[in-house]
């Protein structure tokens, strides 16, 4: 029994969602509420997850968490559908790959994020609520990062920042792209699950500098191929993410 504990807009959890969706396993979900009292932060989901984030998976009562790890999990326990390059060099870049995926790209997405979707400024929220939230996170350095925020924002230079350093790594891809058709050689691999939520999270933001298609074509051509995936579809539920 597989039950994942997520959220339909939550980058992390689609990456698991599509692993799962290309592997044809059966799941439960557990939808966790993102409304002024997050269940992420009630203390029986503490319990589960000690940095009261998604996703978190459940496999026969044993708790996992980390997406990525969660992703290699997955490959591991059902090898049948691959999801691992089988020449180790490939399987080492794929692991590089999910290495920027949660180091530059899921970093620094995080900060653009705030002023869009998460600030105290942002149309629609609470700000009591958001800083009541911010101060039960368990885990002191993103309790502290999230209270900071609250009180001294985004600056425009650290959106700046963090966006030259999201550029940067498209240009990884798209050169990489040139050679292969995939991010981790000739097969689709959970290198290019990794990645693939946070172009759609791009284009939500309207971070044109990014997908532009005409600067990065390799890129564009892959992103085109991973819409087709009957994967992508299922596992970002576009529909339902909020």
């Amino acid at each position: 029994m597989l039950k994942l504990y997520h959220r339909w807009g939550s980058t992390c959890s689609k990456r698991v969602r599509i692993c799962l969706a290309e592997k044809g396993l059966e799941w439960e979900g557990r939808i966790m509420t993102a409304v002024e009292e997050r269940e992420n932060l009630e203390p029986w989901y503490i319990d589960l997850n000690p940095n009261g984030v998604v996703p978190t998976l459940e496999h026969d009562g044993r708790i996992l968490i980390e997406s990525c790890v969660i992703l290699e999990y997955l490959d591991d326990v059902f090898p049948e559908v691959p999801l691992r390059p089988a020449d180790p060099y490939d399987r080492a870049a794929m692991r590089i790959w999910l290495d920027k995926a949660e180091f530059v790209v899921h970093k620094n997405v995080n900060v653009l994020s705030h002023n869009r979707r998460h600030s105290s400024t942002a149309s629609g929220v609470d700000k009591d609520a958001w800083l009541r939230n911010a101060e039960k996170y368990p885990k002191f350095e993103y309790r502290q990062e999230r209270i900071r925020r609250f009180h001294e924002g985004v600056s425009a230079e650290q959106e700046n920042f963090a966006e030259a350093c999201l550029a940067e790594l498209m240009d990884e891809m798209d050169a990489t792209l040139s050679k292969s058709p995939w991010l981790a050689g000739d097969e689709y691999s959970l290198a290019d699950i990794s990645i693939t939520p946070y172009i759609q999270r791009f284009e939500a933001n309207e971070l044109t500098r990014l997908v532009d298609w005409t600067v990065r074509p390799a890129v564009g051509e892959w992103w085109r191929r991973i819409t087709a995936r009957p994967s992508y579809e299922e596992g970002m539920r576009l529909d339902l993410a909020k």
